[in-house]
């Protein structure tokens, strides 16, 4: 089965385990090329990261620009890398809350790999061709803003607990979400 990687790096051949915010070494893959070419770039360091996309009860990918211009903020002018390699799903493991996460504890060898020289523009073309919804800020209902703003103020406990308040996540919370950082250290006194 066909399985996708994205990544800032380039020229890979085999792709590496490596610790994320689990604290557990894998190769992170998705069954869909899409949500794949969002991990292509990143604005928050390692082990920490930014991509607020779900998935329709279809299953086509949507990314929530949960600021003005996230998208192309992100995205806007940064190449990447989409890999994508042909694994045997048996030998994967399964990521709990993305039904199309998959995970590899052992190296991941590359079948291909396409360059993406402008991530933001390569996401509008997915727009158009029907394979991504984009869910601008201006559109998005208080409700699912409240929605998102539940999930990065779990994120940012988590973050804080494991971490000082002073890392990577917290500092791109306080000047991305402020509204988020503030209630977040309402809730921590």
């Amino acid at each position: 089965m066909l399985f996708y990687h994205g990544s800032s790096l380039g020229d890979l051949r085999v792709l590496q385990p490596f610790t994320a915010d689990h604290g557990k070494p894998y190769v992170y893959l998705t069954t869909d090329e899409v949500s794949a070419g969002f991990y292509a770039a990143s604005v928050v360091e390692r082990p920490y990261y930014w991509f607020p996309y779900g998935y329709d009860p279809n299953g086509k990918p949507f990314y929530s620009e949960l600021y003005p211009n996230a998208l192309a903020e992100v995205y806007q002018n940064k190449p990447g890398y989409l890999y994508a390699c042909e694994l045997d799903e048996k030998k994967l493991l399964r990521f709990a809350s993305n039904r199309n996460t998959r995970m590899s504890t052992e190296p991941v060898v590359v079948t291909r790999c396409e360059r993406i020289e402008n991530l933001h523009d390569w996401f509008l073309q997915r727009e158009k061709e029907g394979r991504l919804t984009i869910q601008r800020f201006a559109g998005l209902t208080q409700e699912a803003l409240s929605l998102w703003h539940e999930v990065i103020l779990e994120e940012l406990r988590d973050a804080c607990r494991e971490h000082e308040a002073d890392n990577p996540y917290a500092r791109f919370v306080q000047q991305k979400l402020p509204a988020v950082w503030n209630r977040y250290l309402r809730e921590s006194e």
